[in-house]
């Protein structure tokens, strides 16, 4: 030691790590010590006064027994494994893009389905018409015949028919809307 000419350092009255920037309580501990005081300006170390002038550890001060702070936790995605993240990302976009084409031609058999419910609906109201105006006409004719009468049986065979003609006529707008409801809607899709 003789050798040596330079001075020995000062022990330093700071916890172990509080410039240390790799321990994970350096950022903690440069917060304490950049605080300010009072008036404004920054001590560089922790305010150890009081407004009457005493020491502050005579106030509350946490123990030197009280736990360490615990270790700053790192962010999720860097704590996973970057191919699996990537894999979750890529399986969420495909789900995802490939869901609403999907759910448009879900929705669009939805509606050409109603279209050809409506369809057959008017279709079975025509056979239903149809049959009634058939057997309606039959029974009116057998009375003509029979009574040699011409009067109401005519009507009654004009009527059945007209009920044919104005099934005919739902059937062609029913039909006609429910193809353009599909049309506007795949357009829409």
């Amino acid at each position: 030691m003789a050798d040596d000419d330079t001075p020995p350092k000062p022990a330093s009255t700071e916890p172990k790590g509080a410039d240390d920037p790799t321990t994970p309580d350096a950022a903690d501990n440069k917060d304490a010590k950049d605080t300010k005081d009072a008036s404004g300006g920054s001590t560089g170390a922790p305010d150890t006064t009081t407004a009457s002038g005493g020491d502050a550890s005579d106030k509350d001060t946490p123990s030197s027994d009280s736990p360490p702070a615990a270790p700053s936790t790192p962010p999720l995605s860097t704590a996973l494994n970057p191919q699996i993240v990537q894999a979750v990302g890529t399986t969420n976009h495909a789900v995802l893009n490939g869901a609403i084409p999907g759910a448009n031609g879900v929705a669009y058999q939805k509606v050409a389905q109603a279209a050809a419910y409506a369809v057959q609906d008017s279709t079975d109201y025509m056979r239903s018409i149809m049959s009634m105006a058939s057997a309606t006409t039959g029974v009116a004719m057998q009375k003509m015949l029979a009574t040699k009468e011409v009067q109401p049986y005519s009507d009654i065979i004009e009527a059945a028919s007209k009920a044919v003609t104005d099934a005919q006529k739902t059937f062609t707008s029913v039909g006609t809307s429910a193809s353009s409801v599909v049309k506007d809607f795949d357009s829409m899709a």
